[in-house]
C-alpha cells in the first residue's frame, strides 16, 4: 500500500440474508451482509437482522438490489450493485429465502 492511500476496513460476518424491503413508492430486494457474530451471543440470521435494523442506524446498505416503483410495474426495475435505504422510509422488511 502507498504511503497516501488510506483504506477503510469494516468487520462484517461473510452471511447475508436476502430482504425484500417495501416503502410507499418501492419494492427493493437486495443481500444485507449481516454484523459480526460477536455482537450477539449465539446469533442467528433473524437476530442478526435485528441488531442490524435496531442497533440507532440510520441507513443500512443492500447489495446486488433490484427496485420495482410499485405505482408503475409495467416498467423495467433498476438494478443497483450498492443501494442505501434510509430507514424512515421502511414500512416493512422481510427475509426472503433463497433456493
Amino acid at each position: 500500500m502507498k504511503k497516501d492511500e488510506k483504506t477503510l476496513k469494516l468487520k462484517t460476518s461473510k452471511s447475508y440474508v436476502k430482504l425484500l424491503i417495501t416503502t410507499e413508492e418501492y419494492l427493493i430486494t437486495g443481500k444485507l451482509y449481516l454484523p459480526i457474530d460477536s455482537v450477539v451471543e449465539n446469533p442467528t440470521n433473524e437476530n442478526l437482522l435485528f441488531y442490524a435494523l435496531n442497533c440507532g442506524n440510520k441507513f443500512i446498505q443492500l447489495y446486488e438490489c433490484i427496485i420495482s416503483n410499485k405505482a408503475h410495474a409495467e416498467y423495467q426495475p433498476e438494478h443497483v450493485y450498492c443501494y442505501n435505504v434510509n430507514l424512515d422510509i421502511v414500512h416493512s422488511c422481510q427475509i426472503i429465502k433463497e433456493d
